[in-house]
């Protein structure tokens, strides 16, 4: 986020985090990606195959963003989801992003 908080160029960034549960420190997560609105990144939360993903499923639901920045699925069976399943899930809310970010400047 420092980088690109002095070296915004408007090309998006798509960064995947994956977690098997027991993530901490949800106040410092939350103000993180409250932070990281108005830089070009959006974030994709994976959570595998376990269970309390605590911040990260509210992440995708927090209110009061200038854009909606992230998003959360699971895959607690991971064997059982087809590659295209899989991509659709990763897929989902990022192009809608684009557009957005694109609209509020974030973007080139």
């Amino acid at each position: 986020m420092a980088y690109y908080s002095r070296f915004n160029d408007g090309i998006p960034t798509y960064i995947v985090f994956i977690s098997d549960g027991g993530v901490g420190e949800s106040r410092r997560i939350t103000r993180l990606i409250s932070e990281a609105v108005r830089l070009p990144i959006f974030w994709q939360f994976i959570g595998i195959g376990g269970h309390g993903y605590g911040i990260l499923e509210k992440l995708d639901e927090m209110s009061g963003r200038f854009i909606d920045n992230c998003n959360f699925f699971a895959l607690d069976h991971i064997t059982q989801i087809s590659d295209e399943q899989l991509y659709e899930c990763l897929l989902k809310e990022f192009p809608q992003w684009l557009t957005e970010a694109k609209q509020k400047n974030i973007l080139r």
